[in-house]
């Protein structure tokens, strides 16, 4: 039920122990796509980072296309390759970050705060943590007078890992078992935790806070996300602010004045998107 576009995977031993937190915050459209184009690679890929075994069947639904929620793919226990849960699609995150690229002034009021914004916008959903904190950031720099696109390749990307007050048996810094397996260090959609054989422990044996690692929502609450807008003509794509709020979100942001203008607006020159 993961919903801030990040999902992992959890290894255990048969004692329970974890051995290996596996991490994505790929789209399902990619994949959707290539299993369209080069089935053979999503197999290949499969195969690297889920199980050798894995055979074409394993991946299709019964009329024979790709099923974004195959066996490998569809608990927390057997992998994770791509993100399946309803709204961490690449449109979701399109949606949030047009949306969020209408300054808005309910009142005559700019609104700058992330729940303000998120709430009388509509683009995202208030009560997460990832909708208010990427509109806010879009919504940033379109209060710069800019035209905005998404950086390429579009998508949801991994920051990082934050191992402040985590702590190994052995005094080896925990950021050393965090490893990207897929995309780049800039753009990374795939990541593993874990402890390199040699060392004699688990991940179960590092602690967090002094807290041993007992289940991979440890490790997630100190992962970031994030999704990069791109600023360019600043100062050069001036756009009044819309003077409400959308339709639907008039009655929690309490206007009695409202617009229904789209929340991705084409200007005839610049375009602003």
């Amino acid at each position: 039920m993961q919903d801030e576009y990040c999902e992992w995977s959890v290894t255990r031993l048969a004692d329970g122990r974890i051995s290996r937190v596996t991490f994505t915050c790929e789209g399902p459209e990619y994949w959707q796509f290539l299993a369209a184009t080069d089935p053979a690679k999503v197999l290949d890929l499969y195969r690297g980072h889920i199980d050798p075994a894995v055979q074409p069947n394993d991946l299709l639904t019964s009329a024979g296309t790709y099923n974004p929620r195959n066996k490998l793919n569809s608990g927390t226990s057997k992998g994770a390759m791509h993100l399946i849960q309803q709204n961490n699609t690449l449109g979701a995150e399109i949606e949030l970050a047009a949306g969020a690229s209408n300054t808005r002034a309910p009142k005559g009021v700019l609104l700058t705060n992330d729940q303000d914004l998120v709430r009388c916008g509509a683009y995202g959903q208030a009560e997460r943590h990832s909708d208010p904190t990427i509109g806010g950031g879009v919504n940033l720099l379109a209060r710069t007078d800019a035209n905005i696109s998404l950086a390429n390749p579009v998508g949801i990307y991994f920051a990082g890992l934050n191992t402040a007050g985590w702590a190994s048996p052995d005094g080896t810094q925990p950021a050393l078992f965090w490893k990207i397996t897929r995309g780049t260090a800039e753009k990374a959609v795939r990541a593993v935790f874990e402890v390199p054989a040699d060392r004699g422990y688990l991940v179960s044996d590092v602690t967090i806070n002094g807290k041993p690692i007992k289940f991979g929502g440890q490790i997630s609450d100190f992962i970031s996300m994030k999704l990069t807008g791109v600023a360019m003509n600043i100062g050069k794509s001036a756009h009044p602010p819309i003077a409400g709020c959308k339709s639907r979100a008039a009655k929690t942001a309490g206007l009695t004045k409202i617009d229904v203008a789209s929340t991705l607006r084409r200007p005839a020159t610049p375009a602003r998107y």
